[in-house]
């Protein structure tokens, strides 16, 4: 009797899904350009595809001033989001410090004393926060527990601690402009100062791991607005009910309460 043959199927270890697998129009594909779908021949084909029937006749694109026009504003609009993420995805964080998933870094500038602040990933999306409050001195702080707090108009985002330690001193310009903390993350724009006996309590990632847990988060963002407004009608114009106003960051694409909740979710550790 012929012996039956079993074939398995091999996934390699650490694999990164395809975008389009997550939007659910791809059962199978994985991504072996590390989320750099802009130069991605298949994300390009995939995107074509998309183009939705309203703006094709009979298969073709629309013909005609009209149709062209309502076509560059739309190609405009992606420009938009692309150049929005084209910052922090072309930064690296630095390697002198540790990073948690809720993008805080932690650098020990004494024995037992860490400066804490953000990443420049989240850093360059806060043009919608108003300001940032901080801990008094004195104040403790636990791990996984708000350390401080961004205002905008839909309330407040927290920004969890990076341990258990005592607040030593809070770096007062960055309450005053929050610019400082968008133009120099990792240097001026600091939050405050936290004493700690026991460092070893921080789950933190080096900076290599950062940038690609951060990497695929923006990435996947990205797509996922670009995939979104490529398939809108063209006649709705760049951003749909707001009179053709060019977005300029984040927030006017996505509007405040979509804007908050993802800075929620990024800021929670937990996308």
């Amino acid at each position: 009797m012929e012996e039956k043959k079993t074939i398995s199927k091999v996934i390699p270890e650490g694999e990164l899904n395809c975008i389009w697998v997550d939007a659910g129009l791809v059962s199978y594909k994985l991504c072996d350009r590390n989320f750099e779908c802009d130069e991605c021949p298949f994300d390009q084909v995939m995107r074509q595809k998309s183009i939705p029937a309203s703006a094709t006749r009979a298969g073709k694109p629309a013909q005609g001033a009209a149709g062209s026009k309502a076509r560059t504003r739309q190609d405009s609009m992606l420009d938009v989001i692309r150049g929005i993420f084209a910052g922090p995805l072309s930064m690296k964080p630095p390697s002198d410090r540790m990073y948690t998933r809720g993008h805080v870094w932690l650098k020990e500038t004494v024995p037992n004393t860490f400066q804490v602040g953000i990443d420049h990933f989240v850093a360059g999306l806060l043009e919608g926060v108003g300001s940032i409050v901080l801990p008094k001195p004195g104040t403790s702080t636990f791990k996984d527990n708000p350390c401080a707090w961004m205002t905008c108009e839909e309330g407040t985002i927290a920004v969890q601690s990076p341990l258990d330690g005592k607040v030593k001193c809070v770096n007062p310009e960055v309450m005053e402009s929050i610019a400082i903390v968008r133009r120099d993350p990792y240097g001026a724009g600091w939050f405050a100062e936290l004493s700690c006996s026991d460092k070893s309590q921080a789950a933190c990632f080096d900076a290599s791991a950062m940038e690609s847990i951060s990497r695929e988060q923006f990435t996947g963002l990205k797509q996922n607005l670009i995939m979104e407004f490529d398939a809108l009608p063209a006649s709705l114009g760049v951003t749909l009910m707001d009179g053709g106003i060019r977005p300029r960051n984040l927030k006017d694409l996505l509007g405040t309460s979509r804007y908050v909740s993802f800075l929620e979710t990024l800021f929670s550790g937990t996308r």
